[in-house]
Parts: C-alpha cells; structure tokens; sequence
C-alpha cells in the first residue's frame, strides 16, 4: 500500500521532480519486519513501481536500453539499503539473545531467568495459582573438570542443560545461574505434582551426568509457593538453602518444602 501510495506520487510528481528516495521509507519497514526476503522482493516491486511511474509520465531516455540501465540500478540501490537493514536486524536480534543465554548450555542466563520468571511469578499471583522453585547443583562435579579435564565438565554442563529441557514443560523456566548451578521454575504446579517431577529429574541427572569416573549427582532443594511472593531474590536463597539442606543430607537428595508450612 505504501509503495503503491509512492508510485503514485512519482507519476504526478512529473520527471523533472524526483521522489525516489520515499521508496526507501517502505522498503526499510518491510526489510526490517520481514527479513532478507521481504526487503529483496521490496525492492523489485519499488523499481517496478519507478518504472511505471517515470515511463507513464513521459520520461524519455536517448535510447531504450538506458530504460532498462537505469532501473537495475534503482533496484540495485533499493536492495542494497534493504539488505543493510535486514543485515542489521538480525544482528541485533542475534546480540539480543546471546545476551539472555548460557553460550555453553543455551539455556536462560541469570539475568534472563529473573526477568521472565518476574513476569510469570505476577501472572501466577494473578491466577491465584502455586508455582515451584527448584535449585540444582551438581555433586563432585569439581572433581570431574580435575579428574577429566575441562572440556570433559563442559560437555556435561551441556548434557545437563539438554536434560532440563527434555524434562521440563515448555511453560517451565530452565537456566545456568553460573557455574554447575541451575534453576527451573514451575508455574502452576503444587507440591504433589513437583515433588514427582523434581524426583524424576534427580534420577535423570544421576543417570545422564555419569561419567564412569566420577560419581556425578544432583542435589536439588525445592520450594512450592502457595502465595507467590514479589521478592525473586529471596525465593532463590529459599531454593539455594534447601539445596545446601539435600547435600547435607547426603547428595543426590530431593529437599522440598512448600513455603510458609515448614521453616518458612
């Protein structure tokens, strides 16, 4: 519609009045919602708009060719300024979301995880609905980067990550809040339905991190928050110290509570 609106003012405007660079305005909209695709294909409908326009108006060239010449060049032009501004947003979302991921697991960093889990704790508050809290942290897990080598702890750091996405629902927050600790968020889910899940999950570690040489768990403490609380950072050390409660217990523990019943 733009275009089409531009092409219109191109034919009225007269040859001797150039209006071409309001093709740019169309052009970069559609680069930048659409992609690569959409700007190339803006801008050969822009030159073809050019095209008409100048022709019906009675712009003339010494020979036909220079018609044709003049076009690919707009073309040219439009699609150059198309693709620099596709170029530019993809980069722009590629920055965005390496800023909010783990680069080694792909899962959400702190900063990310505090920030999505503050906008699903508010619609949880809203619903009236209990959400979970759980904190892992591998056990021995220094002992396999000593044992090993790095490399070999990265690789493990990757497999847990991909675990926690394969256990979880899509609706479930899972990030790498530094080192080997992670945390997942489970909106809507009481203490019956997470002590089962956050269970399972403990014995998924301890079958996918094994590494034959070090006995590699997971101690998770978990909270189930009936009344959802504003405050994320005093939920997380809630979840941290149940997680320092499940290895005092042992390692490999589920410690779960549900908040403001016990010790809360």
């Amino acid at each position: 519609m733009g275009m089409a609106a531009i092409g219109t003012i191109d034919f009225f405007s007269g040859v001797e009045l150039r209006v071409y660079p309001l093709y740019f305005a169309p052009i970069s909209y559609v680069a930048w919602q659409i992609g690569r695709s959409g700007a190339f294909i803006a801008a050969v409908l822009s030159a073809s708009l050019w095209l008409g326009a100048n022709f019906l108006a009675g712009l003339e060239f010494s020979h036909p060719a220079l018609f044709v010449a003049n076009t690919l060049v707009q073309a040219a032009a439009f699609a150059t300024v198309g693709l620099l501004l596709a170029t530019l947003k993809e980069s722009l979302t590629r920055e965005r979301g390496l800023s909010r991921t783990d680069p080694l697991t792909s899962l959400l960093n702190r900063r990310a995880f505090y920030q999505e889990a503050t906008r699903i704790l508010a619609l949880c508050r809203r619903k009236g609905r209990p959400v979970t809290l759980a904190y892992i942290d591998l056990d021995n897990f220094k002992a396999v980067n000593n044992t090993l080598g790095h490399q070999a702890g990265d690789d493990l750091l990757r497999n847990v990550g991909a675990l926690l996405v394969a256990s979880t629902r899509p609706s479930d927050l899972c990030a790498r809040l530094g080192g080997d600790e992670f945390a997942v968020l489970l909106p809507e889910v009481d203490s019956h339905d997470a002590i089962v899940a956050l269970e399972r999950l403990r014995v998924r570690l301890a079958e996918t991190v094994a590494t034959g040489a070090v006995n590699v768990t997971g101690s998770i403490g978990a909270l189930t928050f009936v009344t959802v609380p504003v405050d994320m950072d005093d939920m997380v050390r809630q979840a941290d110290s149940r997680m320092y409660a499940a290895k005092a217990e042992g390692k490999n523990r589920l410690h779960h509570e549900i908040a403001g019943v016990i010790g809360v």
